[in-house]
């Protein structure tokens, strides 16, 4: 019997026009992915587009075939999937999965399927006609991303000395909600991709629960967020004890707003070219 898995990918109920094509396509071909990241390679197995609909929710299904003429890749297929189901359900234990074991690049494709549920994508639902099939919400995918980012496994990462510096952060607003029992927001930051945390002090809850009323306001604005940046021992961000948000205000720029007709003090272009090389400018 040929080994299958199906993946459906919704756009989240409160922004349905917010999940994009790419998105979408590299949710599903992450979990397959998934599947041939393990230790040992993909072991000489393909995954077949057997069925796909673009019609909501977006779905596809894979059937493995071998690489090999003749040659049947079921059991491998299955072993494989039954391995990335343990280091799921690990992951929903609130615990990383040994790499050694898992893969740890399976760790790193983990983390980008988790934050795809926290931007956009409401739920993934995977069947590897195993048990029960797997679903991210974004709640979950949030719990997800603390564990893998925040609870740093010895053998991922080489550690070095925690550290904590004042600073900012810019990018994108998620939601504001709680971390570890204190009032946080959540920002997608624009240089690593990742959710930072964001701990507020109580000026900066009485200010975002007062905007927060009305969401437009908030959601998916660019934001810079200043105060105590604390770093992990992988040298990444691990969170932010913030002491400011401020909204980004965007604003088109034209042509005209940035000409300075009066760069080159009355000279010609060429004039003024020629005494910029001759070093006779000024």
């Amino acid at each position: 019997m040929a080994e299958k898995i199906t993946i459906t990918v919704r756009a989240s109920g409160a922004h349905p026009d917010v999940l994009t094509v790419q998105d979408a396509m590299q949710q599903v071909l992450d979990f397959f992915n998934l599947l041939s990241a393990g230790p040992k390679g993909d072991q000489g197995i393909e995954w077949k587009l057997s069925r796909a609909t673009t019609n909501s929710p977006f779905e596809v299904t894979g059937e493995a075939v071998s690489l090999e003429p003749g040659v049947d890749v079921s059991v491998i297929a299955r072993m494989e999937k039954n391995s990335v189901i343990d280091g799921l359900r690990t992951i929903e234990r609130g615990e990383i999965p040994d790499p050694n074991v898992w893969g740890k690049k399976r760790i790193e494709i983990a983390k980008h399927i988790y934050h795809r549920n926290l931007n956009g994508i409401g739920i993934t639902r995977v069947d590897f006609e195993i048990g029960e099939p797997i679903e991210v919400t974004p709640a979950f995918a949030r719990k997800a991303v603390e564990t893998l980012e925040h609870k740093e496994h010895l053998e991922l990462y080489d550690f070095k000395r925690a550290k904590e510096e004042v600073g900012s952060i810019e990018g994108t607003f998620g939601n504001l909600d709680t971390y570890r029992g204190r009032p946080a927001i959540s920002v997608v930051d624009n240089r690593t991709k990742r959710v930072v945390w964001c701990l507020l002090n109580s000026k900066l809850q009485t200010e975002l629960a007062d905007k927060a009323r009305y969401e437009d306001f908030w959601k998916h604005s660019r934001v810079i967020v200043s105060g105590v940046i604390k770093y992990g021992k992988n040298g990444a961000i691990a969170l932010v004890e913030a002491r400011d948000v401020r909204k980004i205000q965007e604003r088109k720029v034209t042509l005209e707003d940035i000409r300075d007709r009066d760069f080159t003090s009355g000279l010609s272009i060429g004039e003024y070219l020629n005494r910029l090389r001759d070093g006779t400018l000024g």
